[in-house]
């Protein structure tokens, strides 16, 4: 049997117990799946401490994809202080990237630190690997935020040691931290490597939403080679992906690239097309940050336009 036969047929298997894995899985996660291997014949019967839990938990995200950051931090830390009364060691993992990922979005840096290091120095309490990679994942992003970017890198190459010989579904995510990495840091080539490489595993999950990350990820390092056919190209499939499943900060982010591939051939007109786009879909989605971002775009496009004759 050669190699490509017998990764495929670790691929196929581990698809497999992730679907396995997610049936008896009650709690779903914000940003990655932390599960843990071992499955039952029959779902367990839940206490009524376990179905709270899995309620505040349910209402956090809920709360979360709406984007009150505030009210999901709250259903979050309740949630935690059940799994710590019942010492729920998978659900206060959960919880604690949870509230990890919220207090980021709120740019409280300090307490995200907080969170995930509750999960990777704790001295009381043995984490699943895959728990440690998704904390370790969390501070590398926090580090990537604050222009850390050696920090970062090591704490996303951590991450990735927590996945040796383990089941360990955030392994694409991670390298598309490391491509991003390389690509803040210049390195161009180690970008695509590592986009590819995410790519790769995130087919290999059917991690629609990160093999979406990787394909933009890998077409921002060409925009910036000037290989702008083979950016449209990449920048359309993730536009499809994205569309498909439905996140508009993505969408404004594939036709902003596209329109800067315009943009930097001088043709302004085109390129004001896809930011006027990306600010439809942002203003749509009630997403000020994209409105901001496409407005000071469109703005550069109409002083160019003025310039030419």
């Amino acid at each position: 049997m050669n190699n490509r036969s017998q990764e495929s047929r670790v691929r196929s298997q581990k698809i497999k117990n992730r679907n396995l894995l997610l049936t008896f899985y009650y709690i779903s996660l914000t940003i990655c799946c932390l599960l843990i291997a071992g499955c039952v014949s029959t779902p367990p019967v839940l206490s009524d401490s376990h179905q709270k839990g899995i309620y505040l938990n349910q209402k956090g995200e809920d709360a979360f994809k709406k984007g009150d950051y505030n009210r999901a931090l709250y259903f979050y830390n309740e949630a935690l202080k059940i799994s710590h009364s019942i010492e729920n060691t998978d659900s206060i993992a959960i919880n604690l990237i949870n509230m990890a990922i919220v207090y980021r979005k709120l740019n409280d840096a300090t307490n995200a630190h907080k969170c995930a290091d509750e999960i990777s120095n704790t001295s009381n309490i043995e984490y699943h690997p895959s728990q440690l990679s998704g904390a370790a994942f969390i501070k590398a992003m926090l580090y990537m935020d604050e222009k850390k970017y050696t920090d970062a890198e090591e704490w996303a190459d951590k991450a990735l040691s927590f996945c040796e010989n383990n089941e360990c579904l955030t392994e694409g995510r991670i390298y598309n931290l490391k491509a991003r990495l390389a690509l803040l840091n210049g390195d161009l080539n180690s970008a695509i490597i590592y986009g590819t490489k995410g790519l790769d595993l995130n087919k290999g999950y059917k991690d629609h939403k990160e093999v979406a990350n990787s394909i933009r990820i890998i077409a921002d390092a060409k925009i910036i080679m000037n290989k702008y056919e083979e950016a449209k190209r990449l920048y359309e499939d993730a536009l499809s992906l994205d569309k498909n499943i439905g996140l508009s900060k993505k969408i404004a982010l594939d036709l902003i690239g596209i329109g800067t591939i315009y943009f930097k051939q001088e043709m302004f007109e085109d390129a004001l097309k896809y930011y006027q786009r990306a600010f439809l879909v942002s203003e749509g989605a009630e997403d000020q940050e994209g409105i901001s971002r496409a407005t000071d775009l469109i703005n550069k496009c109409m002083e160019n336009l003025k310039s030419f004759p």
